[in-house]
């Protein structure tokens, strides 16, 4: 079971990379000046698949909002999972969050998320 979701969550990071990588081509990585991390966990009972599903949808949803330049989703080795979203500005990030929340095409992601061990953090780009 534990290869099974090791494999799902390495396939989910590649997809969704993939996915975003092609969304980058429109969006260059290089706008990013903010970097967005949530780190969760899922509910209790939560099939990993449908998760899986659900977060490649989200795609759509992002791709609207002011600011999103790509994700890329994560499975920590203790089980909880980090979405990495980059950011053309910390205004557009921080007002992504509650509109995302309300967004009545994410209701299926938020379901399966464990909103109590959500945890959200900003970081800015430096050019090295």
């Amino acid at each position: 079971m534990k290869t099974t979701l090791k494999a799902l969550a390495l396939s989910a990071a590649m997809v969704v990379g993939a996915t975003t990588n092609a969304m980058a081509e429109s969006r260059p990585i290089t706008d990013a000046v903010i970097v967005e991390y949530l780190e969760f966990n899922l509910v209790d009972g939560a099939n990993p698949d449908e998760f899986l599903r659900e977060t490649l949808a989200m795609d759509e949803v992002l791709e609207g909002y002011d600011g999103f330049v790509a994700r890329h989703l994560a499975r920590n080795t203790d089980g909880s999972w980090v979405e990495v979203v980059y950011w053309t500005s910390l205004e557009t990030a921080e007002a992504a969050l509650p509109r995302f929340v309300e967004d009545p095409r994410t209701k299926g992601f938020l379901s399966l998320v464990d909103g109590d061990s959500l945890s959200v953090k900003y970081s800015n780009v430096f050019e090295f």
